[in-house]
Formats: C-alpha cells, sequence, structure tokens
C-alpha cells in the first residue's frame, strides 16, 4: 500500500469538487458532487457558485421550477438536496428498497401496514389530480375524513417525503408562503423513469463518491450515504477490481483505480492553492465521517453547530481557516469573515477579490468587508 501526505488527498478533493478549475455549470456540479445539500436553499445556491462561478442566485429557480434541470429531493442521510433532473430514476433506485424515516416511525408507533399504503396511495391519488399539493390541501384532506396525523402533516417531511422517496413527487415552488410538492408526471412527463435497481444504483453512486470525495474510507462511505457500514463494505467489496487502497498519512482508504495517478500528482505550492469562502452545508465538508482532514479539533465545535447547523468556512490550503458570515446593508450585501488566526495577506487579497463576486452572485454590491478577530 503506498502512503501519501494528506495534502494529497485535499488537493484531489478540491479538483474534484470544482473547487480549483470550475465546471462548466452547475447542472455538471449537481452531477458530478451527487448532489447538493439544500436544506437553506440560498447555501445550496453559493455552493453551485463557488464551482461555477457564473451562476447567479436568481438562475436556481429558473434551473428549479421553469427549465426544471434541477429537482429538489429528500436524498442521502434523509436531507434535502438538489440534484441533475436526470438523476432522478438514479437516486430513486438507490432508496427505493429503504422506507424512509416516516415510514419507518409510523409503523414503531404500531400503526397497521396495510392501513398506511392505502393512506399513501389516497394522498398519491389526490396528488396526480391536482399537480401539486401543500400542508393547507392535507388539513382539507383531513377534514374531510382521510386518516392523517399530525406526524403526516410534519414540517421535516411528513407523509410529502414518502412520496418524493417513492419517486412519485418533488419539491415546487412555494405559494401564499406555503412549500408544495408536485407530481413527477406532471412536473417533468418528458423524463424517462426507469429506476436502475437498487444494487446496481448504489454502486453507481459509490463510483461517484469515490471520484467526487475520495480516497475515503468504509465509515465516510457510510456516512456520506447515512446507510450502514455493512452496507458499505458489500458495495465497496463489489467494486473490488476498480479500487485501488492507499494509506493517508497512514490511514488506509479507498479509490477508483483510474484516479490513482490524479491522487498522487504533486501539490503546488501552499499560496497556489485556491482560497474560497463555502457556503453553509458545503459538500465538501459533508463527504467524510472523520473531519481532521479539514479542521484542528479545537475548532470543530465553531463549525459544526448544535442541532446540526454548518457555518460557512473560509477554505485555506484545503483546510478550513474560520468561518463567514452575509448580511444585508440596505440593499447590498455585508460581508463579516472570523479567521481562527490572522490571516496571511495573499489570503485577504483573495477574499477581498471574492467578496464582490459573491455580492454579485446575489444580484447586489458589496457594502463592506468586514475581518473579525477570534480568541
Amino acid at each position: 500500500m503506498i502512503d501519501l501526505p494528506a495534502a494529497h488527498a485535499r488537493w484531489y478533493r478540491l479538483r474534484r469538487h470544482g473547487l480549483q478549475t470550475p465546471f462548466a455549470d452547475p447542472l455538471t456540479a449537481a452531477g458530478k458532487l451527487a448532489g447538493v445539500q439544500a436544506q437553506i436553499l440560498p447555501a445550496a445556491g453559493i455552493a453551485l457558485w463557488n464551482r461555477s462561478p457564473d451562476f447567479r442566485a436568481a438562475d436556481l429557480r429558473r434551473l428549479l421550477f421553469k427549465e426544471r434541470r434541477l429537482v429538489k429531493l429528500w436524498g442521502q442521510r434523509g436531507t434535502l438536496h438538489l440534484y441533475a433532473t436526470d438523476d432522478w430514476p438514479l437516486l430513486h433506485g438507490a432508496h427505493a428498497d429503504r422506507p424512509s424515516y416516516v415510514e419507518r416511525w409510523v409503523l414503531a408507533q404500531g400503526h397497521d401496514p396495510a392501513g398506511y399504503e392505502q393512506l399513501i396511495a389516497q394522498v398519491a391519488e389526490a396528488l396526480a389530480a391536482r399537480g401539486s399539493l401543500g400542508r393547507s390541501d392535507l388539513r382539507a384532506l383531513r377534514a374531510t375524513g382521510l386518516a392523517l396525523s399530525d406526524g403526516d402533516l410534519s414540517g421535516w417531511g411528513g407523509i410529502f417525503s414518502v412520496l418524493v422517496r417513492r419517486g412519485l413527487a418533488c419539491h415546487g415552488p412555494a405559494a401564499d408562503g406555503e412549500a408544495r410538492i408536485v407530481d413527477r408526471r406532471h412536473w417533468v412527463p418528458e423524463l424517462d423513469w426507469n429506476p436502475p435497481a437498487a444494487a446496481i444504483a448504489d454502486l453507481t453512486l459509490t463510483r461517484r463518491y469515490l471520484h467526487a470525495y475520495g480516497p475515503a474510507s468504509i465509515q465516510d462511505l457510510a456516512y456520506w450515504r447515512g446507510r450502514t457500514i455493512a452496507e458499505a463494505r458489500t458495495w465497496l467489496a463489489a467494486l473490488a477490481d476498480e479500487l485501488v487502497e492507499v494509506a493517508i498519512d497512514g490511514a488506509p482508504q479507498y479509490l477508483l483505480r483510474s484516479d490513482y495517478d490524479d491522487l498522487a500528482c504533486e501539490p503546488p505550492p501552499r499560496d497556489r492553492w485556491p482560497v474560497r469562502l463555502l457556503g453553509r452545508f458545503d459538500s465538501l465538508l459533508l463527504g467524510h465521517k472523520d473531519k481532521s482532514w479539514l479542521i484542528d479539533p479545537e475548532h470543530y465545535a465553531r463549525v459544526w453547530r448544535p442541532a446540526g447547523h454548518i457555518e460557512a468556512t473560509l477554505l485555506v490550503h484545503g483546510r478550513i481557516a474560520g468561518t463567514w458570515r452575509y448580511d444585508w446593508r440596505g440593499a447590498n450585501l455585508l460581508l463579516t469573515v472570523r479567521p481562527f488566526r490572522r490571516p496571511p495577506a495573499y489570503v485577504q487579497r483573495a477574499v477581498g477579490k471574492i467578496a464582490p463576486q459573491l455580492a454579485a452572485h446575489f444580484g447586489t454590491a458589496l457594502a463592506d468587508l468586514q475581518w473579525e478577530e477570534t480568541a
């Protein structure tokens, strides 16, 4: 087994994430990363902008709701992601063999499985008839006698997450301040709906994961997918002929054999690495269970916050060097950067160039860039 320094892995991941040389467009970025987390939609827009610099926040609604080339689904780890619409059948195949959190919770409460399947079919029928549904529609259906519980109407997904997991629906545009889901057949009728079997879909996603996030351990793969160690081990074993095992600072990890030469290439000097302002929940921070390659332990709690929140981060030399947030000063953007320690001059210059570009992403000008010292 060949042992490489951690800098090789960081340099590889930055390039595979489109953070060194950008991707051609946001659709390519979403496909290469196998999804961009979208719990906070503007943060998903920043993730795409970091990897496709001409992308603007206003473009996101166009791609999602007009051209419909992006789709918003519950995906890996049971969280909301943006995917290239053409990848929807693949994602469905990878999740169809596993009940959603809501389904598992309902059955754990002792509900009749057959009765719950009937309820899902009734809501799906209403969705197909109307084209879209919001929770106000569910409350109206409950008033007519449909056996919907408060859990089915939960803001965390409820029965809507079940319909999305089953490939019947995706998130559509909000209406009257209410989130809505839309029927897949009405929304993208031209989409070739031929999902692969779960076993094939799992291997396809594993290849994509290793290509973008590798090298990675079994634990990393399981963490990224939100599945078990045993499942991840099975997927890697099935791809054994396509993989190579490498050591990164002594820790064994897996990589696609075809990517090894790219991993082994020598990284550039420190000041030639890209400086980036990654948004909240950025994909780079969600690919590995072990975060030590990204951040020193004493700073971990400044990024990974209570209730599952992940701060926006300053990336220097492939590692997290601080956090940042934006606010509004009138119609313009106010950007505040909180480095863990005083950054070198080249980092300050780079952020000074990035800040107005971030403002342009939001269709506005930069009001001010502030640096705050942290203890």
